[in-house]
């Protein structure tokens, strides 16, 4: 029976179970002696010199094993706290380093001031030129000895100016008290165009004057001189408003001359930067002799320290002249030592094989190695064991199943590491607010520590909600970069599949991955294909796309904010998400990525213009000007298109001419050149858009005119385009009127001029009714009507299915409407017809030369709405941009002789009759 019983025992013992006892045993005992051991974490071998200087580590316990000549392998103990005197060499150390940085910092801002003091020179002489100012005995003082010291002189007198160039203020009054009472056209026009260039001279960058006010006022005084010139006003007015202007100029002048702090001239930027480098070099004056106290004192308490440099002993006094660069890397390293002492105090180190140096030869005690090869076996067996017993699990489970099985529920995120993302607010543009707002977020990353400690909670979801194109992506990689953490990316489709359960699934393992790489960001790009509103009987209870949503729900308010995993989403349609996404706790802040204004489109077209090689004539903000509505993707887009274009041309760099043609095909279509037109259509069209134009040049408040062509376009036959002067925020009423006036200035010229009405003024019917119903209904800028708002509202039912509108007022009151719309329209209309049969002569030049060119540039539109216009220099102007930086073509090869029976024919081609065909 005992045999039975022993045979009993066997087989309730399966090899299995043995194994898992045996791989147990050896775990326990690796995590014994991992736990009563420490080991300290050591950069060698040119750390172990800080080490030793800094009195980190124990003499008694530092051994060294020679291997050969030059390898050895040494180890030690750290010591359990920071010793006395330790500190007193670290506190030296540290102050060293800092004298080296202020003495170069000091020098370097020495250099400014020098610099800087040439550039006050110059710009207080301009003024004085420009002025005509008289220079005092004692000289022209514009920063007086007040900010002088003993040692250092940082005044500016002028005592002289350089040879004159032009005239100056000065001069223009002189010659404005010189004139008679009956001046001619030829010198009142002569003055006022001597004005102007006293005053762009005013707006040199050589003046550099920094005060916005200032700038505006001398362009408003240059913008009135051209006006005054281009004005049929006698001689007699001109000069009396030439008179005004130079008043202003005076004033302007003597608010410039005014002393402030000591200082003359103070809104020019030059003495205003002059100034303040004044006050940063007075500042690292005084910190050098802060420094230099402190260092003296820390110097005499390591005097007899002898310190281990770069494998050499240096006493303290030799220590200080060591090169400034050399040492600031040589510290760099110290302190990183320690810095770390907290984690390695009490800790044991070990480095094999490293190189024998200065320090392990005189503080480290040599040691016969005492090689135990059981100890070796005994170490590797564990680590062996168990890669075996995991290999012979998962084979086994793994047997004849297909290995993509496994990764089926996996997140397919793409992890974007701090290596990978390169990308930070700097490459942003035109997103000032939303990159302010997702400062916290960096900050928060970098720092979370700082956050929780107050009790603080950082938002766990951030919805970033816009537009197609205006950079939500990445704002949200730029977020991940700023911060230098990991970046998750996936998109909200890649969550729904035909099985249910599977994107929850992927959601799981995307939070699981997030959480192990914390603190980072997860991306869901187009959450609204997962994140819609759940129910509305579209689906059933397990739909599939619901259970993503439920567990993407769970997640976001399971996870603890000490995580440091925050949930970053974009979408362009928040109306469709559920409520419970958006509620606090989830997604608490929404951050709106608006399409970028005329300032944000500079700085967006700037950012992509880098890689670009531009004709100085390109001007980016008149391109920021001309596309208002557009987002970051389509600026990119244009930019690229003319890159194209330019290489299409044989440019050697892309031209003004280029961006505008790329403008127009982004945003309004190709060239439709292959539309057959007769010529009454093209005439018809050339008077339509003449009269856009004339109808904008003769109202006050139209934008100005960039282009006018008759070359169809899209949809259209073609078009006048606007150039608006700033970013639109707001509407006013003599605005809106005249633009009315504009909008009809097309149909008004076919009244005119063809005595009948074409469809193509379909869409500026439509553009002036929409806007005539806006001025009456919602902006109270009707009269008639009042300050009240007629708008509808409308209620869209849930889930976006069913809804209806419903008006506010009576049948009576929208009858009042209708009428007050037809007269509005009927007053836009009256009155650009007078302005086309007042100036019918430049429509029908202007008619003529689109018959001609087919486009006119807004140098021509305006000089022949100033009666200016001339041909031949229109001509040299489309003469010039198109044969601007065009590749010259390479000199062809001569021709081979004839040799033998095969010869060339050099025959001349056939010319074809006017009559034939192609």
């Amino acid at each position: 029976m005992s045999n039975d019983g022993k045979q009993d025992f066997k087989k309730g013992l399966s090899n299995s179970f043995i194994w898992f006892l045996m791989a147990a045993f050896f775990l326990a005992f690796m995590v014994q002696s991992f736990i009563d051991t420490k080991i300290a974490k050591v950069s060698f071998s040119y750390q172990l010199e800080h080490l030793i200087n800094l009195q980190l580590i124990q003499p008694e316990d530092s051994r060294k094993i020679a291997l050969n000549d030059n390898l050895v392998t040494f180890s030690g103990k750290f010591r359990d706290r920071r010793t006395d005197e330790g500190k007193k060499r670290f506190k030296f150390l540290e102050l060293l380093n800092e004298n080296h940085q202020l003495k170069q910092e000091l020098a370097q801002a020495s250099d400014d001031l020098k610099s800087l003091r040439s550039k006050v020179i110059d710009s207080a002489q301009w003024y004085l030129q420009l002025t005509g100012v008289a220079i005092p005995s004692q000289g022209f003082i514009v920063i007086d000895d007040f900010y002088s010291t003993s040692e250092d002189d940082y005044s500016v007198v002028i005592r002289s100016v350089s040879s004159k160039k032009g005239e100056s203020l000065k001069d223009l009054k002189q010659r404005f008290d010189s004139f008679g009472d009956s001046p001619s056209y030829q010198e009142a026009n002569d003055f006022g165009n001597d004005i102007i260039t006293l005053v762009r001279n005013f707006r040199s960058p050589l003046l550099g004057i920094g005060n916005q006010g200032m700038k505006l006022q001398l362009k408003k005084i240059e913008d009135d001189v051209e006006k005054i010139i281009g004005s049929k006003a006698t001689p007699q007015e001109k000069m009396e408003s030439y008179h005004q202007m130079l008043a202003l100029l005076k004033n302007l002048t003597d608010k410039l001359n005014t002393v402030e702090d000591h200082v003359r001239l103070s809104n020019l930027r030059s003495i205003r930067s002059y100034k303040e480098e004044i006050d940063i070099y007075s500042q690292l004056v005084s910190r050098l002799e802060d420094n230099q106290i402190q260092l003296e004192k820390a110097a005499q308490s390591v005097a007899q320290v002898i310190w281990f440099y770069n494998n050499q002993e240096l006493s303290t006094k030799a220590l200080e002249k060591q090169d400034p660069e050399v040492f600031s890397h040589w510290f760099t390293n110290a302190k990183e030592e320690w810095n770390s002492f907290d984690q390695n105090a009490g800790g044991f180190f070990k480095a094999p094989d490293q190189p024998l140096n200065l320090v392990l030869e005189k503080r480290f005690k040599s040691q016969e190695p005492a090689p135990n090869y059981f100890n070796y076996l005994f170490t590797i067996l564990p680590f062996l064991l168990v890669v075996f017993i995991l290999y012979f699990i998962f084979s086994r489970q793994m047997k004849g199943m297909n290995t993509n099985a496994l990764n089926f529920g996996k997140s397919p995120a793409r992890l974007m590491t701090k290596d990978q993302n390169k990308i930070t607010f700097k490459d942003v543009a035109g997103l000032e607010e939303e990159v302010e707002e997702l400062q916290e977020i960096v900050d928060f990353l970098k720092n979370p520590k700082k956050f929780t400690a107050l009790g603080g909670r950082i938002p766990k979801g951030v919805l970033l909600v816009g537009p197609p194109g205006t950079g939500k992506t990445l704002i949200g990689k730029a977020v991940a970069g700023e911060a230098n953490r990991p970046f998750f990316s996936i998109s909200g489709s890649d969550f729904v599949e035909m099985f249910v359960g599977v994107g929850a699934s992927r959601i799981r393992d995307m939070f699981d991955q997030a959480k192990k790489n914390a603190p980072c960001i997860i991306f869901i790009d187009e959450i609204d294909a997962v994140g819609r509103h759940r129910g509305a009987g579209i689906g059933g209870g397990h739909d599939e796309r619901e259970q993503t949503l439920n567990q993407l729900l769970v997640e976001m308010d399971g996870f603890d904010t000490n995580e440091g995993v925050i949930l970053m989403a974009a979408t362009n349609r928040p109306d469709v998400l559920d409520k419970a996404l958006l509620r606090p706790g989830r997604f608490d802040r929404r951050i709106i990525v608006n399409l970028p204004d005329v300032k944000g489109r500079f700085e967006i077209l700037k950012v992509h213009a880098k890689r670009i090689k531009l004709d100085p004539s390109v001007d980016l903000m008149k391109i920021a000007r001309a596309t208002p509505g557009c987002s970051g993707a389509d600026l990119a887009n244009i930019l690229n298109e003319a890159a194209l274009l330019a290489a299409r041309k044989n440019r050697t760099a892309v031209t003004a001419e280029d961006t505008a043609e790329a403008r127009d095909k982004v945003l309004y279509g190709k060239e439709r050149r292959s539309l057959e037109l007769d010529e009454n259509e093209k005439l018809t069209t050339a008077y339509h858009e003449a009269g856009h134009a004339i109808v904008s040049l003769h109202v006050e408040h139209a934008d100005p005119v960039d282009k006018v062509t008759i070359i169809p376009r899209g949809m259209s036959l073609g078009a006048t385009m606007f150039l608006p002067k700033k970013n639109r925020v707001s509407y006013w009423r003599k605005e809106l009127v005249d633009r009315l006036a504009v909008l009809m200035g097309g149909r008004a010229a076919e009244d005119v001029f063809v005595n009948d009405f074409s469809s193509g003024a379909k869409q500026d019917i439509e553009q002036a009714t929409s806007l005539a119903h806006n001025m009456i209904c919602q902006w109270g800028m009707s009269d008639k009507m009042g300050a009240v708002f007629y708008g509808e509202s409308s209620d869209t039912g849930y889930y976006g299915i069913g809804g209806h509108y419903e008006k506010h007022y009576s049948e009576e009151t929208a009858k009042k409407i209708d009428d007050e719309m037809k007269t509005i329209l009927h007053e836009a209309y009256e009155r650009a017809k007078s302005l086309v049969i007042k100036y019918k002569e430049q429509i029908e030049l202007m008619t003529s030369m689109l018959i001609k060119y087919e486009t006119l540039s807004a140098e021509d539109v305006l000089e022949i709405a100033n009666d200016s216009f001339d041909e031949n220099k229109a001509i040299q102007r489309r003469k010039e941009a198109d044969e601007a930086h065009k590749k010259k073509m390479p000199t062809p090869p001569p021709l081979p002789q004839d040799e033998g029976p095969s010869k060339i024919n050099r025959e001349p081609p056939q010319q074809l009759s006017p009559d034939a065909t192609m």
